[in-house]
């Protein structure tokens, strides 16, 4: 299933464009690193459980724990989000421009019905002069949007572990408008005792043309699950004794969480002329989290967040194909979390342990400018950012800790594109981020209420890549280099087992490799392979009276390889991934390690096109081999309960009818 991602992008690169990068360009033409993944020609076959599916494969992005989704995807960009205990940090995301990050650094894509992603790019590496706070990667999803005819689409997905996806799509349009809708019904017993997921969401996107120079969308989208039951880790003896249990205290204290989301969001772009455009959005959100942990005192968690924002920006070309491309605009966002925390009494709510409201405002401006001249092309930005944090603590009895914080940067890039052939690209750029802490790392306060006196992690970058290109042939070869200091990294204590803590490290030093490469042997057959070297390691770090400079980062393996052949052929759609992810350490004194693993996905389809009614029938095998892997490793978990088991050999399928 995440095979065919890759295998089936076969598409010229002068005909793809990367809109994340906000100076549009053909992709060989970027100074950044930057993939681009189009799903509408396989989204018919795809699972639709896990946005690891969209994403695997990808160079220099490292997924964990698909299958946990009390817990969230923790996906990781060069080592950016690698410290997340759960959900999403340090990447920024966006769906169809508008930001699905919050403005301190969380993100979540639980709100999106997987099947009405159109395309991904991820840009790969430190972009905070681009998109500002916690912008060490970016994924920016677009939504299905174009269409030949009005349709109605219903699907049954089932699976193994009781997974069933029930969903119906329907598409209609005029002459100047378009409207999606996606509706779907999710639940899925899992792997493992107490891991059990049900989710509901609507998704819908209105694309309107109020004249040939003027675009207008609008988005909506709501998520109602009321059930994602958390396991837990479990030490290494206890994965050879039974990989399908929970965690006693996880059982004992009930662990799970519930989420309901709305969301609307209003894009607008206009073309004064073919050299000056502008385009704005808008959006607000409210979300309501409920969490029960695994331990007593404040292990139950309410948490109502409001969101919203605004932003713009004007951009001139003042020539076709030489001179400048200038940018000029703004972002602004506001998040309000009130946060309650009570005795969790095995899985109800007792006595109030903490009331106290957070909230995050920030406000960036930017400017960049590519300069083109012959073959070459260069892009220079600058941005600053002003972040205000405040906490009001309305939990007194133990001592009033409300307070403020203000954390501004400077960001700045600067790249280079030359253009050596017709078939051939050398890049080249610097940049900076930086990342603050997200709010519920800020309220992780092992001495109570309040914020801690955590401070924003700080990175520079530096890559060197070459991108090759013919009607058969994809390659690109990336060196990259990034210098970090203050270190978001994620402990436990002994009092509060199982509630995830925040240190900030001196420093770290990040060295790698990505490459990629893809064929089109025969019309209908494409192999693509890609290969991702990391050696992250602690420039200087001391925790307590011991040095872990020197250390490897833990949770990210040094070597990642990944090899998808896909066959296309009279309506048949086959596709085999094999995935090899090497060793990583599970704690920063390197004193845990996981063993590498070696796994396998196939996928069949078959495509009915004739007449007004088309059927696709689907199925997929994951764990074709039925390794014995982890999915998840827990960062520096106290006790040794690192460990959260993969499933092993897993059969799903289902059918589509397109009417």
């Amino acid at each position: 299933m995440k095979a065919q991602i890759d295998s089936l992008e076969i598409v010229k690169l002068q005909a793809v464009e990367v809109t994340a990068t906000k100076i549009s360009n053909s992709l060989p033409e970027s100074t950044w690193s930057v993939s681009k993944l189009d799903f509408e020609p396989i989204q018919d076959q795809m699972q639709q459980l896990s946005f690891s599916e969209y994403v695997h494969g990808v160079p220099g992005l490292f997924v964990l724990n698909s299958n946990n989704f009390s817990q969230d995807l923790r996906i990781s960009i060069r080592g950016f989000g690698a410290r997340s205990a759960f959900g999403i940090r340090g990447i920024k995301i966006l769906v169809d421009g508008i930001p699905e990050t919050t403005p301190d650094g969380q993100g979540q894509i639980d709100n999106l019905s997987l099947g009405i992603i159109s395309s991904v790019e991820v840009i790969r590496g430190p972009s905070s002069v681009l998109y500002g706070n916690a912008s060490g990667g970016v994924l920016s999803i677009k939504t299905k949007s174009d269409f030949d005819r009005n349709y109605v689409k219903p699907a049954l997905t089932l699976g193994r572990f009781g997974m069933q996806n029930v969903q119906i799509e329907a598409g209609l349009k005029n002459k100047n408008t378009s409207f999606i809708i996606l509706a779907n019904k999710i639940k899925t017993n899992g792997y493992r005792s107490q891991s059990a997921y049900e989710s509901s969401g609507v998704n819908a996107r209105i694309k309107h043309e109020i004249s040939s120079k003027t675009k207008l969308n609008l988005l909506f989208n709501y998520t109602d699950s009321p059930l994602a039951e958390d396991p837990g880790g479990l030490d290494f003896e206890s994965t050879q004794v039974n990989r399908l249990q929970a965690r006693d205290a996880n059982l004992t204290y009930k662990t799970k969480e519930s989420v309901n989301q709305i969301k609307g969001g209003i894009s607008l772009t206009h073309n004064f002329n073919s050299r000056l455009k502008f385009s704005t959005y808008a959006f607000k959100s409210s979300r309501d989290f409920d969490a029960k942990l695994p331990f007593s005192f404040g292990g139950s968690v309410y948490l109502d967040r409001k969101h919203s924002g605004n932003g713009a920006q004007i951009s001139y070309k003042s020539g076709s194909t030489k001179g400048h491309n200038l940018q000029l605009g703004y972002s602004y966002a506001e998040q309000s979390d009130l946060r309650k925390r009570y005795v969790n009494n095995r899985g109800a709510n007792g006595d109030l342990t903490l009331i106290q409201d957070e909230s995050f405002n920030a406000l960036g401006f930017y400017l960049l400018d590519e300069i083109s001249f012959g073959k070459y092309k260069l892009l220079g930005g600058l941005r600053y950012d002003k972040n205000e944090l405040s906490v009001l603590d309305y939990f007194i009895s133990n001592g009033n800790d409300s307070g403020f914080i203000s954390m501004n940067s400077w960001n700045y890039s600067l790249g280079l594109n030359y253009k050596i052939n017709e078939k051939s690209y050398l890049f080249s750029s610097l940049g900076t981020s930086f990342e603050t802490p997200a709010l519920s790392e800020l309220s992780a306060n092992p001495n109570g209420g309040g914020f801690n006196s955590l401070i924003p992690q700080k990175a520079h970058n530096k890559e060197i890549g070459y991108r090759f290109y013919d009607q058969k042939n994809e390659f690109e070869i990336v060196l990259f280099d990034i210098n970090t200091s203050n270190d978001l990294v994620p402990y436990e204590i002994e009092s509060s087992p199982g509630r995830t803590f925040y240190r900030n490290a001196g420093k770290t030093n990040r060295t790698g490799l990505e490459l990629s490469f893809s064929r089109q042997t025969k019309e209908y057959l494409n192999t693509k392979i890609t290969y991702t070297y990391s050696n992250f390691s602690y420039g200087s770090f001391q925790k307590g009276d011991v040095d872990l400079s020197g250390k490897t980062l833990p949770g990210i393996p040094k070597h990642m390889a990944s090899i998808t052949t896909t066959l296309v052929r009279g309506g048949w759609n086959a596709s085999l991934t094999s995935r090899f992810q090497g060793a990583l350490f599970a704690d920063d004194a390197n004193e845990v390690k996981e063993q590498g693993f070696f796994v396998s996905n196939l996928n069949v389809s078959f495509q009915n096109g004739k007449g007004k009614v088309a059927w696709i029938p689907f199925f997929g095998v994951n764990n074709l081999w039925n390794s014995i892997y982890n999915d998840n490793i827990r960062l520096n978990a106290f006790g040794g309960r690192y460990y959260e088991p993969a499933p092993t050999r897993y059969v799903f399928g289902g059918v589509r009818v397109k009417l």
